[in-house]
């Protein structure tokens, strides 16, 4: 089980723009088997997938405005990682 939190208080900036990029996660399991997760700032979160050779859509979350400490709201539910 893996929990993201999204959140980052200073975005970076470019000429004033913020810059959408993804975040990254990397989690291992308790049988040594490691997850590669991304997170974009659009909700997009996707799991890279070793069979399929590419990231995989696991669902889209919007993180909670009012409190950083809050879970994301996912539109199907809690997000299940792939079986690899």
């Amino acid at each position: 089980m893996v929990r993201l939190v999204p959140g980052n208080p200073a975005p970076a900036l470019f000429k004033r723009v913020a810059i959408e990029m993804a975040s990254a996660l990397v989690a291992e399991r308790a049988d040594g088997t490691r997850v590669y997760l991304r997170y974009f700032p659009t909700g997009e979160v996707e799991q890279w997938s070793g069979r399929r050779r590419r990231w995989v859509l696991l669902g889209i979350c919007a993180p909670m405005v009012s409190r950083f400490d809050a879970a994301p709201q996912c539109t199907k539910g809690p997000l299940q990682l792939l079986r690899e």
